[in-house]
């Protein structure tokens, strides 16, 4: 046989060696690809939810070789919705050689949209005379995840007190998400104008000082219960207050010949009929509680101070009124039987019917004896609550909100100065001037 021939024969044979390789490459290749799980997502590789939004795994398929082994999927990855965040959510499939599917993932983006609740201290309308001193009383914001972030409130806006007119002060909070809240507050500066009445107000038969409140306001304090820390009593939250702190109040408001007005005065007050004097003050107590009976109502009489309280009639209104009977007390009415929870974190008042209501705040103006100031349940009002109080007679009505009563206020929604529990007297002496 010639070299050529072997050369030949050699050719062919490393061909049909390389054809035979390839072939069963390319076999073993098909057979791992089909060995291999094949896996897919249902529903969308990204998902967007709200801050504590239901997050539901809609999962995955796996087949090998058209055979169903969604059972065989391994997810991986755990999605908290109470936490603003991105998670990763990983699905693997293995068939019964243990072989592994390519890795795939789902993208869950859980995002915090509330805003921050802003609460404006003091009251969301202010009216001033003009050149007098205008100090914003600030707010508070609370954010849902940042918690107290009063301190990155943005206030803008200006008061001219020197020239009439309305402005707006806005208040703006952001949270480290980037959902915005703002408040406003009106303040309306007016001119000055020349009271209707000049007639002298007298106190206890003696003539005072005349001087205006009308640029300070009228403060009008707002008690609860009292407790006596030498007898080792604690108040339960800052609505008690220590009676020793209580005397030390009444005795500087005694000594410093402030001035207790009537209602009738506070009403045409509020309707610029008169002014009252510069040192004029409001005490209210609220619920006429038994340490208000106990403690309280000895130190008032002591010092010769002048209070109201706001009775619910439901609990004590049959015997308070009566069995105090006292130039130092008088009483007023705290609803009949609305001071409980109604519905939607919201007193009685403004969930009862204008029928339920009228007859609720009627029953209680008869107990106590035609009374006309009335003091809101838990401080909850609407638009019905104050037709209610309207028809059934009533003059005036407090709310829990802060600030003072200025001449032009809304005679159905006025504002209070809250005595808490610790304030020091300095504090006390701040408030009231």
């Amino acid at each position: 046989m010639n070299k050529k021939k072997i050369f030949y024969i050699i050719t062919v044979i490393l061909l049909l060696v390389i054809i035979g390789v390839t072939a069963f490459l390319i076999y073993k290749n098909e057979e791992k690809k089909n060995n291999v799980p094949q896996i897919s997502l249902i529903g969308e590789n990204n998902i967007t939810l709200a801050l504590n939004e239901t997050y539901i795994e809609k999962g995955a398929t796996a087949f090998r070789n058209k055979k169903d082994i969604t059972n065989n999927i391994i997810i991986n990855g755990n999605v908290d919705t109470s936490v603003p965040g991105t998670y990763m959510v990983e699905y693997i499939a293995y068939n019964e050689k243990n072989t592994k599917s390519t890795k795939i993932e789902r993208t869950v983006i859980v995002k915090d949209t509330t805003a921050p609740i802003i609460t404006l201290k003091g009251n969301n309308e202010v009216t001033l005379y003009e050149n007098a001193t205008y100090k914003d009383e600030g707010c508070t914001a609370i954010d849902n995840i940042d918690g107290d972030i009063t301190s990155k409130v943005v206030i803008t806006g200006e008061v001219n007190t020197k020239k009439e007119g309305s402005y707006v002060i806005t208040y703006t909070a952001v949270d480290s998400s980037g959902n915005i809240s703002k408040a406003t507050r009106k303040v309306i500066v007016k001119a000055k104008t020349k009271p209707v009445s000049t007639t002298p107000i007298t106190n206890n038969s003696t003539k005072v000082n005349t001087t205006t409140s009308s640029k300070k306001g009228l403060p009008v304090l707002m008690y609860h219960f009292f407790y006596d820390a030498s007898k080792g009593q604690k108040g339960a939250d800052n609505n008690w207050m220590e009676i020793s702190a209580f005397e030390k109040q009444m005795k500087y408001l005694s000594d410093n010949n402030f001035y207790f007005p009537t209602w009738k005065e506070v009403e045409d007050y509020i309707d610029k009929k008169i002014e009252l004097p510069s040192k004029s003050i409001v005490i209210t107590i609220d619920d006429g509680d038994e340490s208000f009976i106990k403690l309280a109502i000895p130190i008032i009489e002591k010092y010769n101070v002048k209070a109201t309280s706001f009775v619910v009639t439901s609990w004590n209104g049959d015997w308070l009124p009566k069995t105090y009977k006292s130039n130092h007390l008088d009483f007023q009415s705290h609803s009949h039987d609305m001071h409980r929870a109604g519905a939607n974190g919201k007193g009685r008042f403004v969930n009862l019917s204008y029928k339920e209501a009228l007859e609720d705040v009627t029953k209680s103006k008869n107990i106590i004896g035609n009374c006309k100031v009335f003091c809101y349940p838990f401080g909850h009002y609407n638009n019905t609550t104050i037709k209610v109080l309207k028809d059934a007679g009533y003059n005036l009505a407090f709310t829990t909100n802060g600030g003072r009563v200025y001449p032009g206020a809304n005679k159905f929604a006025l504002p209070r100065v809250r005595m808490s529990k610790g304030v020091s007297l300095q504090n006390f002496i701040k408030s009231v001037n």
